[in-house]
């Protein structure tokens, strides 16, 4: 990429070392949301060192600082608060980084919404990964007894199967973490699987505290 401005190498940043002058943002999929606020690419980040960075970039390229700047520039400060923006909302969300991170490392994990035929061609490298039957079977009986619950007002069980669901919602992520930090096929399939599960578990949970929100549960 050449700079708009002096027609230089801008080098790395998102201001030209030659000029200053402000770039528009590498697109591609050599640049990913850690990459854009500069921190290391794994699962365990320091989120206030995150914030951090993402506030001082997003003061450095607020369109407000470029009103009256060259069109180039505010189109370049504009497409920069759109990136940064977008990956502080990835990072700053467990679940958010933890499928980001999972897509990086080329594991899909299919859902009930989005499942591609099998002939449809998957990226080289990237392994599917799908719910096994046992826990369809498992998730759909509890979802089940839930709405009996539910029905019959029993406000007390649907607590209940709802803090239960919790506790396995925290060893999904737990699983989902330490997959992650591993880093082996092994343990980032044990982590594609979890994070299977935690969707579930996640949809449980709205549905059961749902019912508790209007019990005052």
């Amino acid at each position: 990429m050449i700079c708009w401005s002096c027609k230089r190498e801008p080098g790395p940043g998102p201001f030209c070392t030659a000029c200053r002058a402000l770039q528009p943002p590498q697109e591609g999929d050599g640049v990913d949301h850690f990459a854009v606020l500069g921190i290391p690419a794994r699962y365990a980040v320091d989120l206030e060192a995150a914030e951090a960075a993402f506030k001082q970039l997003s003061r450095q390229v607020h369109p407000d600082r470029f009103a009256t700047a060259d069109p180039r520039a505010r189109r370049a400060s504009l497409a920069r608060t759109v990136q940064l923006n977008e990956a502080w909302r990835t990072i700053k969300d467990p679940v958010a980084r933890a499928a980001y991170l999972l897509e990086r490392a080329g594991v899909e994990v299919a859902s009930e919404e989005n499942r591609k035929a099998d002939f449809d061609g998957e990226p080289r490298g990237t392994r599917k990964v799908n719910a096994p039957p046992a826990f369809l079977l498992e998730i759909l009986e509890l979802n089940d007894e839930l709405s009996a619950a539910k029905q019959a007002g029993d406000s007390v069980k649907v607590a209940f199967m709802a803090e239960e669901m919790r506790a396995k919602a925290n060893e999904s992520m737990r699983t989902i973490a330490a997959g992650l930090e591993a880093g082996t096929p092994e343990r980032l399939q044990e982590a594609g699987l979890a994070f299977i599960a935690l969707r579930y578990q996640r949809r449980f949970l709205e549905s059961a505290e749902r019912k508790e929100a209007r019990h005052g549960g």
